[in-house]
This record gives C-alpha cells, structure tokens and sequence, in this order.
C-alpha cells in the first residue's frame, strides 16, 4: 500500500486539502470550510498520516500562487493513479493554458487528442482531483461563458481574475 500524506490550512481563497504520494500530488481541494476540504480528499485520505511539516513546500508555493506568483505552481510533481489516457492527456493540455487566459472545451479535446471529445473533455475537467495545479478554471464554455467548476463558478471567476492581474 501507498503511503500517503495530507494536511489542510486556510488561505483567502478558502481551505486547502492537500494529499501526496511518493510520486506527487495527488489530491488539492479548495473548499469554503475545513470539514469540506478534507471530506473532498475522498476515502483515500482515511488511512494518509497528516504530516504538514513534510507538505510545508508545496503549501509555500500554494500561497505564492494566491499572492500573485502566477507560475508558483509549474512544474509540480502529479501522481494521475490510474486515470485514464484520455484523462490524463486532457489534464496536461490544461496545463499548457496560460495563466490568465482561458480555452474551451472544444479546444481542450483537440490539445488532448480527441477533436470529436468535448463532453469528454468536461468530464476530464470535472474529475480533476489537483485543482489549480491543473488550472481547470482556465476552460470556459464555447460561448465564453464560466460553466462548471467544482469550487462555483464564483471561485473560477476569482481565480481568474487573480492571474489576469498578475500577469507581468
């Protein structure tokens, strides 16, 4: 068995749940409360050891990120567990998506290799368990509109807003 780590804390944008493998990150929630945040852990994080000395750089560079350290967040090592390759392309394309800037879905099953696959692509978006990391606030609607996002659409407005200010 994989032993895993977690830990939660707050910011300004709500709390965050952090869960890692060995490998990476395999779990980042932003949720309103401290209970919602580790409840969207999943089962998984019933047998992790809290350990937040260990998570202390990743955390670092979380807040980095809400300060206005837009890049903060590149680069971080991510454990996909058995995700599915589609899943997994789909999740990569999104980080490509520049900070600030958005792509739809129809755009994000192109970049993930599947033209045809936009739904498909949403249900990548909607099952992405490293918010942020795999920035899914970035993918908008074909008609430019916010559409789903696990942290409201409210939250996905403010991510966005918070990259589109600190772009150099």
């Amino acid at each position: 068995m994989v032993q895993l780590t977690y830990t939660v804390f707050p910011t300004d944008y709500g709390w965050i749940g952090l869960l890692v493998s060995p490998q990476g990150l395999r779990g980042l929630t932003l949720k309103q409360s401290l209970q919602e945040a580790l409840d969207e852990l999943g089962p998984e994080a019933v047998g992790a050891e809290e350990d937040p000395e260990d998570l202390e750089s990743i955390r670092s560079r979380i807040e980095a990120y809400f300060e206005g350290d837009i890049n903060a967040l590149d680069n971080l090592p991510l454990d996909f567990g058995k995700a599915p390759p589609f899943f997994k392309a789909a999740w990569e394309a999104c980080r490509s998506i520049p900070p600030g800037e958005t792509r739809s879905y129809a755009w994000l099953a192109v970049a993930a290799g599947r033209p045809r696959a936009p739904r498909a692509a949403g249900q990548a978006m909607a099952k992405n368990r490293v918010a942020i990391v795999i920035p899914c606030h970035r993918v908008i609607g074909s008609d430019g509109g916010l559409h789903g996002y696990g942290g409201g659409l409210e939250q996905k407005a403010r991510l966005l807003e918070l990259e589109r200010k600190s772009k150099p």
